[in-house]
């Protein structure tokens, strides 16, 4: 489909010039298409029956479809793009993923009158659109299914490679335009990626189709000798950040008009990093993350080039069990909780988005946020830290200290996972994509299930779940892929600053 133009076509747009006196021909009238979703390589055909008024007769009409990629200015023309001939379009769709334009002409062979329409697909694969769940197997390992509207893909990596991944889950980071060498073509190119992190083992794959692209011996120069440890990967302002057990390394990420391998330096940040990491401002003012050496939240640089102590635990005893990231209004709250391994004592600890401590506060063992059994964050519904205590939802509010329990409706189960999942492009970014989901997760015996909740109101879903879905293992974390193309340039906008972060790095 290279050769696809993107070409302005007016709706029911008509060329007469070829007629002497286009008042004396009939005219032709064909009914709006609505825009039209189809996964592809699938085997799914994009069906199309258009309703057309006209008083030519059926033998004088020639039909024409055709199709260009939206946006696309570097090619020659869509009328070389042809896809069907029949008044009905059946069209097997085999595209990336993206969005495209299906333009019908109708044509009257004697006179030469035209009539045009056109409507939008939006094209997606079986793994470029949807949640993927990170699950540890009854064995330990790690494996990941993807659920969609139409059901669960289920155990992915086993199905890919025979075997699920090494080690048990640690994490899942989704990075937009990755950089990479295509191994279809050997050429330098960027998409859309799916990186897991297990206790032993690291994998990156594309989501347009599962095909792996990064493990332990190519994300970073080291090469087989590589004998780091990886925890998780995220997106910055023009550069991308990989947290390690050694440190933080970093490679420019700004998009397909600066390629590269996608191979990371060594460590420019000499630390012993963890999966906690948060963007500051979108990333233009550096990245907040947990570090293990100073058992405290450190800021990097936004070029990744050194690391300043924000608070730090001279005690060595406390760890990072979750971190979050919060904008209402424009105001960023970065926040990590932290619990110390004699104790037990949690303390929150609240980060500016200029990377400055706003508050440190260690909680009242009584409260549910300071015993939960899990803790994610709110990210733009409420200025909410939710948390799972003997089975029940609730939300802590930190202005205000208190909590208040989160109605679930059509849940009845005790609850064991919570997450919010969303993604929120502004400004000149595609928002056709954006959502803002509350996921909770039910485990049973070797089993769990899911509930999808969107419609949300001050971080409370107002109606029952618009999706379930049960698989094998035991859920770890989950992310939404999205077919969208998000460049660091929109990712890091301004514009993004005044609304909800654009997705979540870090539980």
């Amino acid at each position: 489909m290279a050769a696809l133009i993107s070409f302005t076509v007016s709706s029911c747009y008509s060329d007469d010039s070829s007629l002497g006196d286009p008042s004396s021909v009939q005219s032709i009238e064909i009914s709006d298409i609505p825009p039209q979703s189809v996964i592809s390589y699938a085997g799914n055909v994009l069906s199309i029956t258009p309703e057309i008024t006209t008083g030519y007769p059926e033998s004088d009409l020639q039909y024409t479809w055709y199709i260009y990629v939206d946006k696309d200015i570097n090619t020659t023309g869509f009328r070389s793009n042809v896809i069907g001939n029949e008044r009905t379009l059946n069209y097997e769709v085999n595209l990336a993923s993206g969005a495209y334009v299906v333009v019908l002409e109708v044509k009257s062979i004697t006179t030469g009158y035209a009539r045009y329409t056109r409507t939008t697909l939006n094209v997606s694969t079986e793994f470029s659109d949807g949640f993927y769940v990170l699950k540890e197997t009854d064995g330990g390992l790690t494996d990941i299914d993807m659920v969609t509207s139409n059901g669960v893909s289920s155990n992915i990596i086993t199905k890919l490679s025979g075997e699920p991944m090494k080690g048990a889950p640690t994490a899942l980071a989704v990075l937009y335009m990755q950089q990479y060498v295509n191994p279809d073509n050997n050429q330098m190119g960027v998409a859309n990626m799916l990186n897991i992190f297990t206790t032993e083992d690291y994998r990156a794959y594309r989501t347009e189709d599962m095909k792996q692209t990064f493990d332990h011996s190519t994300i970073c120069y080291a090469g087989e000798n590589n004998d780091d440890v990886y925890y998780n990967i995220s997106n910055g302002a023009n550069f991308g950040f990989l947290m390690s057990k050694k440190g933080i390394s970093s490679k420019s990420m700004k998009g397909a008009g600066t390629l590269s391998t996608g191979k990371f330096a060594l460590p420019a940040i000499d630390d012993e990093a963890t999966k906690h990491i948060q963007m500051l401002s979108c990333g233009r003012m550096g990245m907040a993350y947990w570090s293990n050496a100073t058992h405290g939240v450190r800021c990097a640089d936004v070029n990744c080039s050194y690391a300043t102590d924000v608070t730090s635990d001279p005690t060595g005893r406390q760890q990072c069990i979750a971190s979050g990231i919060n904008r209402i209004g424009g105001v960023e709250t970065v926040w990590f909780l932290a619990e110390d391994r004699q104790t037990a004592k949690r303390t929150l600890y609240r980060v500016s988005s200029m990377g400055a401590l706003t508050d440190a506060k260690e909680l009242d063992p009584s409260m549910h946020i300071a015993k939960a059994s899990m803790v994610a964050g709110c990210g733009g519904s409420a200025s909410y830290i939710y948390a799972i205590d003997n089975g029940k939802l609730y939300a802590y509010g930190w202005a205000t200290g208190s909590e208040v329990e989160v109605p679930l409706p059509g849940v009845s189960e005790a609850v064991s996972f919570v997450t919010n999942q969303w993604f929120f492009v502004a400004g000149f970014g595609d928002t056709s994509y954006n959502f803002d989901n509350l996921i909770v997760g039910v485990q049973g015996a070797g089993s769990y299930k899911l509930y999808f909740f969107d419609s949300l109101v001050g971080g409370f879903p107002t109606k029952e779940a618009y999706l379930t879905a049960s698989g094998a293992g035991k859920v770890k974390s989950i992310r939404r892929v999205t077919p969208v193309q998000v460049s660091n340039m929109i990712m890091t906008s301004p514009g993004q600053s005044r609304a909800m972060p654009i997705f979540p790095t870090s539980e």
